[in-house]
């Protein structure tokens, strides 16, 4: 089962469709994805006192000016640096304490390919763009992973940020209608292995004709499917490349394949209440970041990300410490999938296999939830999930309720496990996220039979997820509904409230930065229009 309110209210690198919708009343995302929170300390860590910067605008400064009316989003690589990793090599860690949603990352596409439609443009396009566009000659296809060992052994950094112009690594002419947008500078490589080097050289080669698909293509490149009207970033002047660069070679031309599949990033649709306040239209896009696409992977990241403008932007969903790596997720849905299914997927889709805080954490104490885990996730996938869509099809109201009642049961004997075997919260909220297909099923089954929100059931999912995948929409809509439940149970001014709005406060700075408390209500409103009341 996948279902739309999990899903992919997570971005992705990459990511297979859905197979089955659960949840009636909101938007599907299908892209991009991806945490802690110290519940002792919460109330001094995430008081609007302790979070004013936005890692950007100065200490004192909130965070509005990137929600204002299509404000250029400037590029900020400042508070991360290369470094090799023992077990993993090449990452990104900290150069200086980051507190809870300060800007980590902000950084233009090499490429990017939208469309107005709500959704993701094929990673063809990106392909098609860099060879018309002539992009193969940027150093970063030398330095970026193709999936071979020797293309992470180039030593390079990020350019200092006043590197960038608004600048273009094409030589192709511009239409003069087609407003220049930014693009990252080169990166300043140290040395190159003569694997490298070759890689390098070989955009260089003598001409070659299209082949495979990408002969199917016109000098124009394909634009999308149907009616999708599809476009890409421009830009203007840039970094030097020969006139007369040739096309690449057949075996060239799959490795920059290779290039975009393991690293450009993909989503149905950009943040719904950031597009409001900047006065944007969203759109379904693909590109390629290459700064960003230096991050390393764990499956309970201490990044949020997504795409603000043309710009991915990348803020810390939790305090990180000089010197930490710095980590998104890969993953998208299948994030919340039990850790077996993570790690397979990681290993055949990037080559590696996980042993993040997450994966190693779950395996480690598998034999305390064994009795639970697997069989419950299987039960709801191919058994309890596909028997709800039949039901609610044919308006079964008491097959509906059955199937409730036995969720239920599920997770009595889940949370049995917790007390019996003492397993630590943090475990605790990890086997959650990874079986949170049994939350959406049971918040699908209260939906459909008219019944309001389970509260103890949303706050469990809830904690989950900001364990998991602080910042994500999902984190942000499950606190919204968490907000409005507790105020609709408890009162308005009850304690419960109270600690139900810091956990709201707590995913809105995650994700959008320590805005003003008008534009943080305003994110607040927006996103309850659109993942709530729709």
């Amino acid at each position: 089962m996948q279902s739309t309110l999990a899903a992919d209210r997570i971005g992705r690198r990459c990511g297979s469709p859905l197979r089955w919708p659960v949840s009636l009343n909101l938007h599907s995302r299908t892209e991009r994805i991806p945490r802690f929170i110290n519940s002792i300390k919460c109330e001094q860590a995430f008081s609007p006192q302790a979070c004013v910067s936005s890692g950007f605008s100065g200490p004192s400064v909130p965070a509005d000016s990137w929600y204002a009316s299509s404000t250029p989003i400037p590029r900020h690589v400042e508070s991360v640096k290369i470094a090799m990793l023992e077990g993993k090599g090449r990452g990104l860690v900290a150069t200086h304490d980051i507190a809870l949603g300060e800007v980590v990352m902000a950084t233009p596409p090499l490429v990017l390919v939208t469309s107005p439609l709500r959704q993701r443009p094929s990673g063809e396009l990106v392909v098609d763009e860099i060879l018309e566009r002539k992009l193969y000659g940027s150093t970063w296809f030398s330095v970026l992973y193709d999936g071979s060992s020797r293309s992470s052994k180039a030593e390079f950094q990020l350019a200092p940020a006043d590197a960038l112009g608004n600048g273009s690594h094409s030589l192709i002419p511009e239409p003069v209608d087609v407003p220049r947008r930014a693009q990252p500078p080169e990166p300043v490589v140290v040395s190159m292995s003569a694997a490298v080097k070759a890689l390098a050289a070989a955009s260089a080669t003598s001409p070659a004709k299209k082949k495979g698909f990408l002969a199917s293509r016109s000098s124009t490149g394909r634009r999308g499917k149907g009616s999708a009207a599809v476009t890409a970033s421009k830009g203007g002047q840039g970094s030097a490349i020969p006139e007369a660069l040739p096309l690449p070679d057949r075996r060239e031309q799959t490795r920059l394949a290779k290039v975009v599949k393991f690293n450009c990033f993909g989503d149905d649709t950009e943040d719904l209440a950031a597009c409001e306040c900047r006065g944007e239209q969203p759109r379904g896009h693909i590109g390629l970041w290459p700064e960003f696409a230096l991050f390393n992977h764990s499956c309970a990241p201490n990044t949020t990300n997504y795409v603000i403008g043309d710009s991915m932007v990348v803020r810390a969903c939790r305090p990180i410490r000089t010197g930490e790596e710095v980590t998104i997720c890969y993953l998208g849905r299948p994030q919340l999938l039990p850790f077996s299914r993570r790690i397979s997927i990681l290993s055949d889709e990037y080559g590696f296999e996980c042993n993040c805080t997450r994966c190693m954490a779950e395996q480690a104490h598998f034999d305390k939830v064994a009795d639970v885990y697997l069989e419950l996730f299987e039960d709801v996938n191919e058994k309890l999930g596909p028997a709800f869509l039949e039901a609610r099809a044919a308006g079964d109201l008491e097959a509906i309720g059955e199937l409730q009642r036995e969720v239920q049961s599920w997770l009595r004997r889940l949370y049995g496990l917790f007390r019996k075997t003492l397993l630590a919260p943090d475990v605790r909220h990890y086997v959650i996220a990874s079986l949170y297909d049994a939350y959406d099923l049971l918040f699908s089954c209260a939906a459909a039979l008219g019944q309001g929100e389970d509260s103890s059931s949303l706050q469990a999912s809830l904690k989950a997820i900001e364990a998991v995948s602080a910042g994500s929409d999902l984190h942000v809509l499950l606190a919204v509904r968490h907000l409005d439940c507790t105020v609709q149970q408890h009162g308005h001014d009850s304690a419960l409230a109270g600690l139900a709005r810091q956990a709201l406060r707590r995913a809105h700075i995650a994700r959008y930065g320590p805005v003003s408390e008008e534009l943080m209500s305003k994110l607040i409103a927006l996103n309850r229009k659109f993942h709530v009341e729709s």
